[in-house]
């Protein structure tokens, strides 16, 4: 009986880890695709998250896209975290998703060529673009031309 009973658990054990095994994880043009929030954490005192906030807000394409962002870790879909590399110029930078805790995007600034939330907002807003495509293009395709029709010509000429 407890051989029985061991065997059983045995299967059902092997059952579930075969079961876990075929989960597909989403690709990163896919979690990138569907963020509509990102919460900013800053580990450095050299570059406060509002100041990449500002950044990224301000940025055409971020507004395009419909992000926001949010102050509560908890809510957002884009967790992006930045960190100075000690003694040095150089500013480090993930973007994980939080649910799947998959990092999307990665990067390093070096201060001397700007301001680092500057050259981050501007890497991050250009990786996006190639996950989720360009709204500006996109809205340029979207509007029709203006076409001005055949050219007349006055009368006697």
């Amino acid at each position: 009986m407890l051989r029985k009973i061991i065997l059983l658990f045995t299967i059902l054990a092997a059952g579930a880890t075969f079961g876990q095994g075929s989960a597909r994880l989403p690709d990163n043009k896919e979690l990138v695709g569907r963020a509509k929030s990102i919460y900013i954490h800053s580990d450095t005192f050299f570059m406060k998250r509002e100041q990449l906030e500002s950044s990224l807000l301000g940025r055409t394409e971020f507004k395009s896209w419909d992000l926001q962002i949010t102050n509560r870790k908890d809510l957002a879909d884009l967790l992006v975290r930045v960190r100075r590399i000690p003694f040095t110029n150089h500013f480090s930078y993930t973007v994980t998703d939080r649910t799947t805790e998959t990092v999307v995007m990665a990067g390093q600034v070096d201060s001397l060529a700007g301001t680092p939330h500057g050259l981050i907002a501007d890497e991050i807003v250009h990786k996006m673009k190639i996950l989720r495509g360009d709204p500006l293009q996109q809205q340029k395709q979207a509007q029709p031309q203006s076409n001005p029709g055949p050219s007349v010509k006055p009368d006697g000429m």
